[in-house]
């Protein structure tokens, strides 16, 4: 597999103060706490977890959204951190963007043929608004919406239908990677299949890559190739699809599976309850993350923080207990 994005030990820490009585605290976020993750040509990687965990904050550093505090970020083997200027829009003009709220990601005083064609404008890749009135049919039929749409504004129309403006937009420039944070949870149930579907045909179409960011297990399992769990900050699985969901290793993992709702009740396995809450990302417990809500939390857990090692092939888990055998 030939690697098209590699993200080596990114972290991304906030500064954030609050007040103590009468005195400032100053303290530190750790919403990235060194992640590895690689994405290859074609291929959709997951990124799930609850929320607060980093996922979406991973997917903004990648694109540069946000600046990381250590870490690098290849992009085709080139440090996408050190590019600047014209190099960095050409790379940027590869890397696309679908925001979770579609009736937040649009601008609501701007024609829809104009927001899907404003990244063509702003690379310099249309010369003439004639070109530019072309090109946004072309994209509105990409996506499955009537060219008269192009003369519209955004709020006549569903979630569902400003989802599919988002993507086109995000698709304008021809991207090799499109970063999905949650495209499908705002929307409801009806609709969520068809964005999929979009999804998959555009792939399928075009060879393009997806960072795919979601809470939802089983739409990852339907979509993604390969599935990387966070937790506080960290990676503590990462497989292919097949091989997370019949086989997880970690116990956070087999805990959101067993709350995945099956359609056959005979098939459903126990519910594994985890005690607690997740622990603020200001106040990190030593050693394993999970360990204040693992059930399998032994002293050794305490001291030790465990690295992900390879379980299976392919498959890679940071657990002290984790066994490749284990199931939800």
């Amino acid at each position: 597999m030939t690697a098209l994005l590699e993200v080596k030990g990114l972290k991304k820490h906030f500064h954030v103060a609050r007040q103590n009585g009468f005195r400032t605290v100053r303290e530190t976020v750790h919403a990235v706490d060194g992640v590895d993750i690689e994405i290859g040509v074609g291929e959709t990687l997951g990124v799930v977890g609850e929320s607060g965990c980093g996922k979406s904050t991973v997917g903004r550093t990648v694109l540069r959204l946000l600046e990381p505090t250590a870490g690098s970020v290849l992009w085709q083997g080139t440090e996408l951190q050190s590019l600047r200027g014209e190099a960095l829009r050409k790379a940027r003009r590869d890397i696309g963007i679908v925001f979770q709220d579609p009736f937040a990601a649009l601008n609501p005083r701007m024609l829809v043929g104009d927001i899907i064609t404003e990244p063509l404008k702003a690379h310099g890749m249309i010369t003439s608004q004639e070109e530019r009135q072309q090109k946004a049919l072309e994209l509105l039929k990409r996506v499955g919406l009537r060219p008269e749409f192009a003369t519209r504004y955004p709020h006549e129309f569903s979630g569902g239908q400003r989802q599919r403006i988002g993507i086109a937009r995000a698709i304008a420039t021809n991207p090799k990677l499109l970063i999905l944070d949650e495209p499908i949870s705002a929307l409801d149930i009806s609709i969520r299949a068809q964005i999929l579907n979009l999804l998959e045909d555009l792939q399928a179409e075009s060879g393009i890559s997806y960072l795919f960011i979601a809470h939802d297990l089983s739409v990852v399992r339907h979509i993604c190739h390969r599935v990387a769990v966070m937790y506080l900050g960290v990676i503590v699985e990462q497989g292919s699809s097949d091989s997370l969901f019949v086989s997880p290793c970690h116990p956070y993992t087999q805990a959101l599976l067993s709350a995945v709702p099956v359609a056959d009740p005979t098939a459903r396995k126990e519910r594994l309850l985890l005690e607690g809450d997740v622990p603020s990302p200001v106040h990190i417990p030593s050693g394993c993350r999970f360990r204040t809500r693992c059930p399998l939390a032994q002293e050794r857990c305490a001291k030790e923080t465990p690295l992900l090692r390879e379980v299976a092939l392919g498959h890679w888990a940071a657990c002290h207990f984790a066994e490749a055998d284990s199931t939800p």
